[in-house]
């Protein structure tokens, strides 16, 4: 039967991706079908990684559309590139991803010599003895570019004004400009932006906050940005003002700080004022008021992703956003301060979000230190209540909740989506038989479960793998 191509389609269709190696294994329809797919993109992170590769890239390459590189010594990165360099590379790479690895600049401009069909690459945090500008002017087709400006300078004499002409087509830009970087190097960089004619979609930026007037020059001058994300510091509030006209067409906004000092949102909430159009808010390192929240419920109406990471907020306020925006279907929140606070974010009714599909909460307080056990059950009955509402959720993440009781979060009692594709349940107190005969029995299309290895018992592991074979059981770190 798996030699029929449309029913190798239709269980290809429902499979997940860490099974597709195996259904290549089935029949030769099966690895005509997934192969592709399989070699599609091809991320290595480990050693071990590159040895598995090596034997059989060659003979896979024109499958390739996507290589990410992270994190390997310079011996792996050039065992890789010279296994793939002697022919025609990677005819179908259209995208290179080479972060926090050291690869030999003749290595890497011989590569880049084979790719003239490059349309992404992202180098960052990686040894050049060269000005990344430089190392790119030979890929003329490139769309988007991240890279690391360090202390390397362009060559004497070289019109900066022409230093982002080669690529015509560049729309994306992401940027990571030191504060160590030198005074000559600063003011060369400076110059290069200053006199590019950019026009961006896309802007990444993290840098000194001294040169707030170089990045303000580049956003003035790209009036069809759609994405803007200032990383390790941000603009002032009074600085907006300046640059809020170019801001009408943005979609997603992120601002990160990387102090561990919290800054006040302050007057920076007026963006969300400029920006009818956002669907997509990251924010990390703020103090966020409610009325931040609500002037974002009522003027972002197609939000549709909102990610708060170490912030300090009230659950009163994130509901504005739960209770207005219909359209949100993720919403990430990585700690979530004051005893208690989770149980405030679910009471007051459902939200208005039904179409969620990815919801994580992680590093919470779950309940009160005075709350009995039954006034706890009262707060989880509440929470999956509201999660039962969310047909559509597919990644359900409560993750190192902090409990001060003994009864566990009690999925068995009250249920969760049957829409569950990937489940993360840590800060549990113990896993229980209901619990796993729940999910067996009432989650059909899970693919992951998260657990914490102190959370559940041995016995219960294995009786999972046996019942639940299809399911891939992951130790939370």
């Amino acid at each position: 039967m798996l030699s029929i191509p449309e029913l190798v389609l239709l269980v290809f269709q429902q499979a997940s991706p860490w099974t597709w190696p195996t259904l290549c294994l089935l029949s030769r329809t099966c690895n005509e079908i997934v192969q592709p797919h399989v070699w599609k993109t091809v991320s290595c992170n480990t050693i071990d990684t590159i040895k598995k590769i090596l034997p059989h890239i060659r003979k896979h390459a024109d499958y390739v559309e996507t290589l990410r590189i992270n994190t390997l010594p310079e011996s792996s990165v050039s065992d890789l590139v010279r296994e793939i360099s002697p022919f025609k590379a990677l005819p179908n790479l259209t995208s290179l991803s080479i972060r926090h690895s050291k690869i030999p600049l003749y290595r890497l401009s011989s590569l880049l010599a084979k790719l003239p069909q490059l349309k992404e690459i992202v180098l960052q945090e990686c040894s050049l003895s060269k000005n990344p500008l430089e190392v790119l002017a030979q890929c003329k087709n490139i769309e988007s570019m991240a890279f690391n400006y360090g202390d390397i300078l362009l060559p004497e004499g070289f019109d900066l004004s022409t230093a982002f002409s080669p690529w015509t087509r560049l729309r994306r830009l992401g940027i990571i400009w030191p504060d160590s970087s030198s005074d000559d190097a600063s003011r060369q960089f400076q110059k290069v932006l200053t006199y590019s004619q950019l026009d961006l979609e896309s802007l990444g930026w993290s840098g000194p906050s001294s040169r707030i007037y170089t990045i303000l020059g580049v956003i003035t001058r790209c009036p069809n940005l759609k994405r803007l994300a200032l990383n390790n510091w941000d603009l002032p509030g009074h600085v907006w003002t300046q640059v809020r006209p170019s801001l009408a067409n943005l979609r997603a906004i992120t601002f990160h700080r990387a102090e561990r000092r919290l800054a006040n949102f302050g007057d920076r909430y007026r963006v969300f004022q400029a920006c009818p159009l956002t669907q997509h808010v990251d924010l990390k390192g703020f103090r966020v008021l409610p009325e931040h929240f609500k002037v974002l419920a009522q003027t972002a109406t197609t939000l549709t992703s909102l990610t708060l990471s170490e912030c300090s907020f009230k659950s009163d306020g994130l509901r504005h956003v739960l209770d207005q925006c219909a359209v949100l279907d993720r919403l990430r929140v990585h700690e979530l301060q004051g005893s208690g606070s989770i149980r405030r974010l679910f009471q007051n009714g459902p939200w208005a979000c039904t179409k969620l599909q990815e919801l994580t909460l992680s590093k919470i307080s779950w309940s009160g230190t005075n709350d009995s056990d039954t006034t706890v059950k009262d707060y989880l009955e509440t929470m999956w209540e509201t999660l039962s509402k969310l047909s559509r959720l597919r990644v359900l993440t409560l993750c190192h909740c902090r409990r001060t009781d003994t009864i566990g979060l009690g999925i068995h009692w009250f249920g969760a989506p049957s829409s569950l594709e990937k489940l993360c349940l840590t800060g549990h107190v113990s896993w229980t038989e209901q619990d796993l005969a729940w999910i067996t029995e009432h989650l059909p299309w899970l693919d992951e479960l998260e657990y914490s290895n102190k959370e559940m018992k041995s016995p219960l592991q294995s009786w999972l793998k046996k019942n639940r074979s299809d399911v891939r059981m992951i130790v939370s770190k």
